[in-house]
């Protein structure tokens, strides 16, 4: 069953449009000096083992890859750093001041061991690997025993929960700190994160189509596929590859906020005065109108530590600080759709001038606060 047919072919075209936009965009990625520096490393060497995996199939057809036979198969070998690059690009990437650790190190192991594994087939001549991969596209024949594949479909599984645990981390953490909830970004993460799936889905199409070149052509077409989605998100989406919003302590640091929380000797009379103080504040001051508002910059401007600011919010207003907030906004656009004075406004022109930053918060928490969606509560102001 040849499916990477030599010659001028769809397929051809499209890995060879994977590979040009892969090593352009491994060079535009690791080049991009920027406040993300870290997480752009990791996505620039994911993207390049896309494009290492793909490139021994556009060489194939065009008829090159037997002049550069040591580049077989380089994909299976390094197909084990894939997990581990994503997961410590979701990490770099919603944790605040992001530092490769020792620990860190130790996501390479696996990669380390299916290179050990891997050592007879490094060794073997050129001709020879050129021979196996030759074997693999037009008959099916994979060199690489049932279990190891098996092995690596693990490692690829483990590291995607690990990812999508930081990933559902991040959107917790800016539930419980920030008012306005960009989804775009944790979106983004899931959409990468899910590469490492891919391995489970070829394995049950493998088991019925009993063909281990549906596999590889499948690999080559998700992978090409999430080079193009990267090209695009540049293009489209730059934010992407800056700083995300509201990022993440790191985990000890987040422990030691923690502890400081659940051991807080703050007498009553002491949270009664800090409550008196942030209340006082939020309607005089009017903080909420800043859509971007945040748990740290509110402690900030109200000089109370942010784990004190947290525990009061949420033991003596019974409230998190998402919902604290947002219900002086809710508060601020309902007296603007009984004013007069705005009445020309429109309900999202009213949203932002409350202090949201989308529709979909203000409908949210609006309907959240009244029962009601805007629009219902204006007509039902209009027809009473």
């Amino acid at each position: 069953m040849l499916l990477f047919v030599r010659g001028i072919t769809l397929l051809n075209t499209m890995l060879s449009v994977g590979v040009f936009l892969g090593i352009s965009l491994t060079v535009f990625l690791l080049a991009k000096q920027s406040q993300k520096s870290y997480a752009n490393i990791f996505l620039a060497l994911v993207v390049l083992c896309y494009t290492i995996f793909i490139l021994p199939g556009y060489l194939y057809g065009a008829r090159i890859l037997q002049y550069v036979p040591h580049i077989s198969n380089t994909g299976a070998l390094i197909y084990p750093l894939l997990g581990p690059l994503i997961y410590l690009y979701a990490k770099a990437s919603t944790q605040r001041s992001f530092r490769l650790q020792l620990r860190d190190f130790l996501h390479v192991t696996p990669f380390l061991f299916f290179l050990i594994i891997d050592w007879d087939f490094l060794v073997i001549s050129g001709p020879e690997k050129y021979a196996h991969y030759e074997n693999l596209i037009i008959r099916g024949v994979y060199p690489m025993p049932v279990w190891e594949r098996l092995a690596k479909v693990l490692v690829s599984s483990v590291y995607f929960l690990l990812s999508i645990r930081f990933i559902f981390r991040y959107q917790k953490h800016l539930s419980a700190t920030s008012t306005s909830i960009d989804r775009t970004y944790s979106q983004w993460l899931l959409l990468f994160s899910s590469v490492l799936l891919v391995p489970l889905v070829i394995i049950a199409l493998v088991a019925f189509t009993q063909y281990e070149v549906v596999s590889v052509t499948i690999f080559a077409f998700c992978f090409v596929f999430f080079i193009i989605v990267v090209y695009a998100a540049a293009l489209l989406k730059p934010r992407l590859f800056h700083r995300f919003p509201n990022q993440m302590e790191s985990e000890s640091a987040q422990e030691i906020a923690q502890k400081k929380y659940e051991s807080s000797n703050l007498r009553e009379s002491q949270k009664e005065q800090m409550v008196n103080k942030l209340l006082t504040y939020v309607t005089t001051e009017k903080p909420y109108l800043e859509p971007e508002l945040t748990l740290g910059q509110l402690a900030e401007q109200v000089d109370i530590p942010s784990h004190y600011l947290s525990q009061i919010i949420n033991e003596k207003i019974q409230q998190s600080f998402g919902d604290f907030i947002n219900s002086y906004r809710v508060e601020k656009a309902k007296a603007m759709l009984t004013d007069d004075n705005y009445s020309h406004f429109t309900i999202i022109a009213t949203a932002y001038e409350a202090g949201f930053n989308s529709k979909t918060a203000f409908y949210e928490a609006f309907k959240k606060f009244t029962g009601s969606t805007p629009s219902k509560y204006r007509k039902s102001l209009i027809s009473s």
